[in-house]
Parts: structure tokens; C-alpha cells; sequence
């Protein structure tokens, strides 16, 4: 009979077999342990730090596996590790570059909390590999479009679009593609269609209303919520609702 390559190390573990604590036998080479009384499997996923190459299609030989950032693992880095660290660490600099760069544009506040509320999750995107293939523009205002909505902010993903100049089904597609890497497509907030009350003020605040902008501001905040009852604002844009509140409102007051 083949012996299975063993490893030094054992570990206490529990197996549901044996129903107790029982040492494991970790094999290194196919990534598996069991339990050494049973023989039950108790885990396929075990990692190793060993350096593995594999050999491409070209011939070139590459080292496989991920990078582990500080968060997650402590020590010092040397050679292809610290090669890497560095470029990981550029890239998150160039991503909080860019998202700066697009609330400053747009004049978020607090700009400070909404960019590194938005970091986080570029950070998380960069571990998983997700800006591989995209702009980092568009996962920058992914990311920042995501902290709107969780916060409430009145930004639409059309003033993202505009802002980055590019095309509104693009990024909307990189923004529904980061809620399903992080999970969020369940959460409540991204649930429920967004309100299109938050973007009143903002709008009538460009028309130049004067000093009759919050009276049709609010004349237009309860023509919104008289269509949500009715349900007229389902299926349709905020930015229409919006609108045609505000024209009627603009209408009634006199403009």
C-alpha cells in the first residue's frame, strides 16, 4: 500500500466521527487532512507558503498562487514577495487617487469619510483581482457609487458617467459585477430602488428658484411621495421623477 507524504505538524481538531478532539494528519502535497483514528477527511483545504511554479503556454515560468496582504500576515517579505507587496501597494495608492479625484469633482462631503469608506472596498476588489481587466476609474466610482448608496448621498451613477466619460451601461455593469463580488446584491439598501426624494434639493438648487426654492422644493417632495403611493414611480428613472415634480412645482408657484 502507498503511504500518503505526511507533514510534521499535527493538529488538535474535532471529528465529528470520532466525537472528540483528535490530531489531524495534514497532507501537503494533495491539500487535504484527516483524522488519524478514522481515517475520516476532515478538511481539502490546506494551504502552503512554499513557492510553487507552474510553466505557461509560452514556456515562461510564473509563481502561482495570491498575495496576502499585511492584514492578513505578519513577517517579512523577500524576493517575488516583496516585488509584489510593492506593486499591491501602488495600485491601492492609484485607486485612492482616483477616488478622491472623483468626490473632490463632485463635491462630496464629508469627502474625507466617503473616501475611505470607498478604499476599503477598493482594497477588497484589488484582493480578489477584480480591477484586473477593468479602468481603474470605473471600480473607483464603483466603489464610491456603492458608499452613496449606503449612505444616502443624492448621486446618481449617470453623474459618476459623466464625470468619468464613460458610458453610464459600462459602469453600471462594473457596479452590479462589484455588488455580487462583495456580496452585497441581498443587502436591503440595494434592494429597494433608490428614493428619488434625496435628489430634490440638489436639482431645484440648479434651476435657481431664489428664494422661493425651498416652498417649491417642498411642494415637489409631496408631489414625489404622492407618486410613490400611487405607485407611479415604479419602473421609472429618478431623474424623470424628479423632473416632472419639479416642473409641476416650478408651475404652481408661479415660474
Amino acid at each position: 500500500r502507498e503511504h500518503l507524504p505526511r507533514t510534521d505538524a499535527t493538529a488538535m481538531v474535532w471529528c465529528e466521527n470520532c466525537n472528540a478532539d483528535v490530531q489531524a494528519d495534514n497532507n501537503d502535497s494533495d491539500g487535504f487532512s484527516c483524522c488519524t483514528t478514522c481515517g475520516k477527511l476532515l478538511d481539502t483545504n490546506i494551504y502552503s507558503n512554499d513557492t510553487v511554479f507552474a510553466k505557461g503556454a509560452d514556456g515562461s515560468s510564473q509563481a502561482m498562487g495570491m498575495f496576502v496582504s499585511d492584514g492578513f500576515a505578519s513577517g517579512g517579505r523577500g524576493g517575488l514577495s516583496s516585488y509584489e507587496g510593492a506593486s499591491h501597494e501602488q495600485s491601492l495608492a492609484r485607486g485612492r487617487v482616483e477616488i478622491e479625484d472623483v468626490a473632490e469633482k463632485l463635491a462630496m462631503r464629508p469627502r474625507e469619510d466617503m473616501c475611505n469608506a470607498a478604499a476599503r472596498l477598493y482594497r477588497l476588489a484589488l484582493q480578489r483581482n477584480f480591477t484586473r481587466g477593468r479602468r481603474v476609474q470605473q471600480v473607483a466610482g464603483a466603489c464610491l457609487y456603492i458608499v452613496c448608496r449606503q449612505e444616502g448621498k443624492p448621486f446618481m451613477l449617470i453623474d459618476f458617467s459623466d464625470m468619468l466619460q464613460t458610458n453610464v451601461f459600462v459602469l453600471g455593469a462594473v457596479f452590479l459585477q462589484l455588488c455580487h463580488l462583495l456580496r452585497l446584491e441581498q443587502h436591503p439598501i440595494f434592494q429597494k430602488p433608490v428614493d428619488p426624494s434625496l435628489f430634490i434639493h440638489r436639482f431645484a438648487d440648479r434651476l435657481d428658484f431664489k428664494k422661493r426654492m425651498h416652498a417649491v422644493s417642498n411642494t415637489a417632495l409631496r408631489l414625489v411621495a404622492s407618486m410613490k403611493r400611487d405607485w407611479m414611480q415604479t419602473g421609472r428613472r429618478p431623474s424623470g421623477i424628479c423632473g416632472a415634480a419639479l416642473y409641476i412645482a416650478a408651475h404652481i408657484h408661479g415660474f
